[in-house]
């Protein structure tokens, strides 16, 4: 029986919030507060559960050991963020913007990104359980020894992604590009539309050493 979700539940952020102060969140945790539109560009040791941190802002920042539980990041601006040994735990994340971002041992937890700008990001040795992916942009993402247990991909462009190392389980990708992708064997064990797997053929060729055509 299959366990790839076709959506997860919203956060539970609760209707009325108070002013975050972002200077009090290293090496704390911090419940129901309002950060929208906050500068959060170095974060540590932080737990931040039923918040909103809809359009934060911690590009090109350093994220180590923090972890989002039931928060919104809609509209965050994530881009080229390094975050280490982070949790997120039923969030929501659409229309953030997450190029170049690194993400390593991260681990995600039913987790909706939607719409979300995420080429060049790095996912190395991040976890995804129980995760939506829905209308990104993946171009040109790493997906280095990441685990990928009951996700679904749903019109996603995976173009030129890295992809060895990807451990599938209960994954299934649907109206997704996936032209040039490499280490197509990382796919292993996931279910993928009959019309997405054409795209596959070339490299699954460059792989067994096959040469296409007549």
């Amino acid at each position: 029986m299959t366990r790839v979700p076709r959506s997860v539940p919203e956060p539970d952020v609760p209707p009325h919030l108070e002013p975050g102060d972002v200077t009090a969140l290293d090496d704390a945790t911090t419940a129901g507060v309002d950060l929208t539109g906050a500068v959060v560009p170095g974060l540590r040791e932080a737990q931040v559960e039923g918040s909103d941190l809809s359009r934060v802002r911690a590009g090109g920042g350093q994220w180590e050991r923090v972890t989002l539980a039931d928060c919104r990041l809609d509209g965050a601006d994530l881009a080229n963020l390094v975050w280490r040994d982070g949790s997120l735990l039923r969030c929501s994340l659409r229309e953030a913007r997450m190029t170049g971002a690194l993400l390593a041992g991260v681990r995600l937890r039913s987790v909706l990104l939607e719409g979300v700008q995420g080429t060049l990001t790095s996912w190395h040795g991040a976890q995804l359980r129980g995760v939506v992916l829905r209308g990104c942009d993946l171009r040109e993402a790493t997906f280095t020894d990441t685990v990928m247990d009951g996700v679904l991909l749903e019109d996603c462009v995976l173009s030129g992604a890295q992809l060895s190392g990807l451990r599938c389980r209960d994954v299934q990708l649907r109206g997704c590009r996936l032209e040039g992708v490499g280490g197509v064997g990382g796919l292993r064990g996931a279910r993928v539309a009959e019309e997405d797997a054409i795209a596959l053929l070339p490299a699954l060729a460059r792989e067994l050493g096959l040469t296409l055509g007549g």
